[in-house]
């Protein structure tokens, strides 16, 4: 069986293209892949180039495995095991929380629960309309990767649910940009156009989209502890 190391997948549906496009490669029988372990196993006589190949064109990275990955110990595999991305969606998150609780301050609080703007904001339409875009701008780049993997799977025709948060993002954040540029041309109606902004659906729609994946991978990540636990049963000689 051959091993490769495969990158980008993020929810089972990714695991499933992997394999249902590994699978039409002609000389494979049988195609498995972890997303637990960003692995797959290939049985057949196709070639390792030909595997890797329709990897990519799904939209994913792929590379065989080494002699030295295949040899790896078992403490290298529980190594492998372990949580790494969920301190790095946690931070993502709480940041982007921080910035998102801004927004909504200055874009709704003042409607929704009458809380006092500041002065220069609420006076000021256009400053407040900048200010919601810098901070959305902010979260989006945070939130980068949405972005990167969401178009990339749009552009091999294999879209996914990073692409439909980008695309949602993307609009609601270019229709609020629009709007920005129509009240510049229009100070007369300010007040018209900062009802038509949207910034702040483009931010909630990231961060609520980053906690569940905080959640998925802290799920995730429990279970590689479980299977670290049962390894640490075997017996070491």
């Amino acid at each position: 069986m051959q091993q490769f190391n495969v990158t980008g997948m993020s929810c089972a549906a990714c695991s499933a293209r992997v394999e249902k496009a590994v699978s039409k490669v002609e000389g494979v029988t049988s195609c498995s892949v972890s997303l637990l372990t960003n692995s797959m196993g290939v049985e057949g006589t196709a070639s390792a180039d030909a595997i890797c190949k329709a990897v990519q064109e799904a939209g994913y990275g792929c590379a065989p495995k080494t002699a030295e990955a295949k040899a790896q110990t078992v403490s290298q595999d529980e190594e492998a095991l372990k949580d790494h991305e969920t301190p790095i969606l946690k931070k993502r998150l709480f940041t982007s929380l921080g910035f998102l609780l801004g927004l909504m301050y200055i874009s709704m609080g003042h409607t929704m629960w009458g809380w006092p703007a500041p002065k220069f904001l609420a006076e000021n339409p256009a400053v407040n309309g900048l200010t919601q875009l810098l901070l959305t701008a902010i979260v989006m780049v945070i939130n980068q990767k949405f972005f990167i993997s969401g178009y990339k799977s749009l552009w091999h025709r294999a879209p996914n649910m990073d692409t439909l948060v980008a695309l949602g993002s993307t609009a609601a954040f270019v229709y609020s940009t629009y709007a920005l540029y129509a009240m510049l041309g229009d100070p007369a109606h300010a007040h018209h156009w900062l009802h038509e902004f949207y910034f702040e659906s483009a931010a909630m729609i990231l961060t609520l989209i980053t906690l569940g994946k905080f959640l998925e991978t802290r799920a995730k990540g429990k279970t590689g502890d479980a299977i670290r636990q049962l390894m640490d049963l075997a017996p070491k000689t």
